[in-house]
């Protein structure tokens, strides 16, 4: 063989070598990319087609499927149902455990919402699309932002959707957020709380106020100021332990050292409210105000046991910027002391006020009143025996 004939060999085998790495790479990346059984066999029937040209279909089983522009199968046909949501992704449906499920899968079929919902509905307020889901173990709600990443790293025991607002619910509270192109902006926050037997609500409607507060600080705040008051009232330090506060928090209970006080009732929680503080860190501050509605049972000055009813007002102070950040600083009554009123004064024995009120002397004997007359002379009051 001469030389020429080498070379030629040597280029033939080369050309070989290289088509046949071409047609594996073709069958690989067709096998990843395609639905076994190729993408014309599989698509029964098209449906609705997003901006880019991806297309659901359904196969010949009725199972749902995603493919691109040019017919690919990039979501195979194993869906009860699809449906396109945000910007790469669609809502899915299927059965776990006998139970119709919904979540939602990107375009190359990863989950990216868990199927853990009954249902997965759209919504656009002023601009804003955002997804709300309904889940199938309890029925609370979780906001999705378009992308279908959480709007709130919390779920909601239900939701309102009016105008230009929407009302979402715990099992604490009712909180109005105004919707815009932005997002959702706390507008109204309505927290339910409870010492005790008595309950009570902070409404809260400064936006400033609401600007730096979470629903969970709002709710933790609440739940706490109600523990002191409990502890105020109790003195069960016991309460305390689940006050999360700082280490050199001071808590004072309402009047421990008043010799003269037997008890002390709390009647009612008639005003309550939550405002922000100043500081000399960079933590934000907050206080809850609660004005206490009070039975207190006493020994007066003369020893007689007495009740009187006052309110009284009591500040809980906390730090922090997040809910998890958040602790309470101090509790305490502005009051030191009560005001008693003074002793009711002694009545005498019943005979002597009887006596006295008949116009008897202490001697027991008759005193006859007189009134004078018109015309200077006197005469004798009803009851006195005349001389004749």
């Amino acid at each position: 063989m001469n030389k020429h004939m080498k070379l030629l060999f040597s280029a033939l085998f080369i050309i070989v070598i290289v088509l046949a790495v071409a047609i594996t790479r073709f069958f690989s990346d067709t096998g990843k990319n395609t639905y076994e059984g190729g993408a014309q066999s599989v698509i029964a029937k098209k449906l609705s087609t997003d901006d880019s040209g991806n297309f659901l279909f359904q196969d010949t089983a009725g199972k749902y499927g995603l493919a691109d522009i040019s017919e690919r199968v990039t979501v195979s046909p194993e869906w009860d149902n699809l449906s396109f949501a945000g910007p790469g992704l669609c809502i899915a449906e299927t059965q776990i455990k006998g139970s119709k499920l919904l979540g939602c899968i990107d375009y190359e079929g990863n989950a990216v919402v868990p199927f853990i919902y009954d249902s997965i509905e759209s919504h656009t307020i002023n601009d804003l699309k955002f997804y709300t889901a309904t889940a199938h173990s309890d029925g609370s709600c979780v906001i999705y932002n378009n992308d279908l990443t959480p709007a709130f790293t919390r779920s909601w025991v239900s939701f309102e959707a009016e105008g230009n607002e929407v009302t979402l619910t715990t099992d604490k509270g009712s909180y109005i957020y105004s919707v815009s192109k932005n997002g959702f902006a706390l507008k109204n926050a309505v927290v339910h709380g409870k010492a005790d037997t008595s309950e009570y609500k902070i409404d809260i409607t400064s936006k400033l106020l609401l600007s730096k507060l979470s629903v969970s600080m709002l709710e933790i705040m609440s739940e706490n100021a109600g523990r002191y008051i409990r502890y105020a009232f109790s003195e069960d330090e016991t309460v305390l332990a689940d006050i999360p506060h700082s280490d050199n928090a001071v808590f004072t209970p309402l009047f421990p050292d008043d010799p003269q006080l037997v008890s002390k009732r709390l009647r009612g929680v008639p005003d309550i409210f939550l405002y922000s503080t100043r500081s000399d860190d960079d933590i934000p501050h907050f206080a809850v105000a609660v004005t206490a509605d009070t039975e207190l049972t006493y020994h007066d000055d003369n020893g007689k046991l007495s009740h009187m009813n006052e309110k009284y007002k009591a500040v809980i102070e906390f730090c922090g910027g997040s809910a998890g950040e958040l602790k309470a600083l101090s509790g305490g009554f502005e009051a030191i002391r009560p005001e008693y009123p003074p002793p009711e004064p002694e009545h005498p024995p019943i005979s002597e006020q009887a006596a006295g009120e008949n116009g008897y002397t202490s001697g027991g004997t008759a005193s006859p009143a007189i009134e004078d007359n018109s015309d200077g002379s006197s005469i004798l009051q009803k009851g006195e025996q005349e001389n004749v």
